[in-house]
């Protein structure tokens, strides 16, 4: 199954209330299309900005996020003669759910978004810009086929130095005692935005964009609204599926890829340590191809929210550099 159809995007801002800048207002008026893929068996969701005969981009987004975190992005990049795709992964967003979730069938996912968009005609390669555990997602796409990807921008993925440890037994340990339960239904919409957060938590200036996001990241059920996103993929076994020595292999793994790459970083994000990043520039040398890492001021971890226009930049930098 694929199908794809012209939206309106303007349709996504309706009912928000928070003043919204210009420019917003402005890459939501730039033509989108939607489209589904099925992907071992779960319907997945996309959209796409651009000409496909334009060099290709596949999006991923962050764990419990959904693919509209890159729509006031992707247009304003598609006018600079790229072709855009993102998708929600299963399990997240208005894509389908699964029985069981893997970080190897959200890569597969990838990989089909790009093919039933367009991207891959003709034996064309398309490149991944993947936020936070997208990035995840977007590391094992290339792992596993990594003739089929042009370059690979990770934007604020966890990344230790060797040496450094990340603490997951007691985040373990409150999933497992917590269990996997239903969402909670909301009233009204103001109930959801009130009940709203980021993870990690973090301040975010641009009320309109947390409005924006909390919007679309409910449904409407009968009684009110519920978070999209499938409770089981909290489940211990759907979220982590690699220990931590996985975890503390990600920076040289990283560092020892063939094909053109760079990350992007938040100033004040805990994702990425100063330790980390040393590593990398210098292990990327080592491999003989320095990787670009473009730190944004004053953002956190969700870039895209924290400083929108000064992530367009670069990554549109960094896609005309690699």
């Amino acid at each position: 199954m694929n199908t794809t159809v012209q939206t309106s995007p303007s349709q996504d801002l309706e009912g928000l209330t928070e003043p919204q800048p210009d420019w917003f207002r402005r890459a939501y008026n730039e033509p989108r299309s939607q489209g589904q893929v099925e992907v071992e068996g779960a319907r997945i969701n996309y959209f796409r900005w651009g000409n496909p005969q334009d060099p290709g981009i596949v999006l991923t987004h962050g764990f419990m996020a959904h693919a509209r975190c890159w729509a006031f992005i992707a247009p304003l990049l598609a006018k600079e003669n790229y072709c855009l795709v993102a998708f929600d992964l299963s399990g997240m967003g208005d894509s389908g759910h699964r029985p069981q979730y893997s970080v190897e069938l959200r890569a597969a996912e990838c990989a089909a978004v790009a093919d039933a968009a367009g991207l891959t005609a003709g034996g064309r390669k398309a490149s991944l810009v993947c936020h936070s555990y997208g990035g995840r997602v977007g590391l094992t796409a290339v792992q596993h086929q990594p003739r089929r990807w042009e370059r690979l921008i990770i934007c604020d993925m966890t990344m230790l130095a060797p040496g450094e440890k990340l603490e997951l037994s007691e985040h373990r340990q409150r999933m497992a005692e917590r269990g996997v339960k239903p969402h909670n239904v909301y009233a009204d919409m103001e109930k959801v935005r009130q009940r709203f957060r980021l993870a990690p938590d973090q301040p975010c200036a641009n009320d309109y964009l947390m409005e924006y996001m909390a919007r679309h990241s409910v449904k409407a059920v009968p009684g009110g609204f519920q978070w999209k996103f499938d409770p089981a993929i909290l489940a211990p076994e759907s979220f982590h599926g690699h220990d931590d020595n996985w975890w503390e292999s990600v920076a040289p793994t990283f560092a020892a890829l063939k094909l053109p790459r760079a990350i992007v970083y938040g100033e004040h994000s805990s994702m990425m340590s100063p330790a980390a990043a040393a590593y990398l520039r210098q292990a990327t040398q080592d491999h003989g191809s320095a990787v670009p890492m473009v730190q944004i001021p004053d953002a956190y971890h969700h870039i895209m929210l924290d400083q929108p226009l000064a992530l367009v930049a670069a990554l549109s930098s960094l896609l005309q550099m690699l």
